[in-house]
């Protein structure tokens, strides 16, 4: 294989998207050595075929205009990817009205455990965001960061919140607690919260044994 060749072919072949180089190491060129992989996309930017946008992170140049923010979360979030959290989501959700010159991503494509591009801060959290994932997650992160949320919206905060709880079953719990550390807390008013709604749930005892086995690690 040539290496040069396939990946000029590959950027040629989807312009305007990011190249995180640990991820597409990773998952789709782990033929090519690390070190060979980034000589290769120095080539390529000094062949304006690719941009450095961050350590580690290209974006494959195109004819037509890119847009640095769509292609960071098309990469990161969307295809079940990732989803915003922090303040980003409290806006998306208008639960509450404020900005901020950070953009928090959880998002399964780092394989460090946190990256940073511009303003964006990505959060390794490696599951599947697939609705009732990303409804579930929502609803932890309300319940756990209520007291950092400027000007909240109680009304659109509980109906998210219920949202979330209503999608609740024993393997997604245990499928989002495997891969990001919530406070005991936080899954005890989750607890609180399943037993008002006659959810059935083993919730601590999932969130006890997850204890456990991080412990032996």
């Amino acid at each position: 294989m040539n290496y040069t060749k396939t990946l000029r072919e590959f950027c040629i072949q989807n312009q305007g998207r990011l190249f995180d180089v640990q991820y597409e190491q990773n998952h789709r060129f782990s033929l090519i050595p690390y070190k060979t992989l980034l000589k290769i996309l120095n080539r390529l930017e000094d062949e304006k075929i690719v941009s450095s946008i961050a350590k580690g992170v290209y974006i494959v140049n195109s004819d037509q205009h890119i847009d640095i923010d769509n292609a960071i979360k098309e990469y990161y979030v969307d295809h079940f990817s990732g989803m915003m959290v922090g303040r980003a989501m409290y806006n998306y959700y208008d639960i509450g009205d404020q900005d901020d010159d950070t953009i928090q991503i959880y998002t399964n494509k780092i394989v460090s455990n946190n990256k940073s591009i511009n303003k964006y801060h990505l959060i390794k959290f490696n599951t599947f965001f697939y609705d009732e994932v990303v409804s579930l997650i929502t609803a932890l992160e309300l319940i756990e960061k209520v007291g950092s949320i400027k000007d909240i919206n109680y009304i659109r905060y509980h109906e998210e919140k219920e949202s979330g709880i209503k999608s609740y079953s024993d393997e997604i719990i245990k499928e989002i607690i495997t891969h990001h550390p919530y406070k005991y807390s936080t899954i005890a008013t989750l607890d609180e919260l399943l037993n008002r709604y006659s959810i059935k749930n083993t919730l601590i005892n999932i969130y006890k044994e997850n204890y456990k086995n991080a412990l032996q690690k």
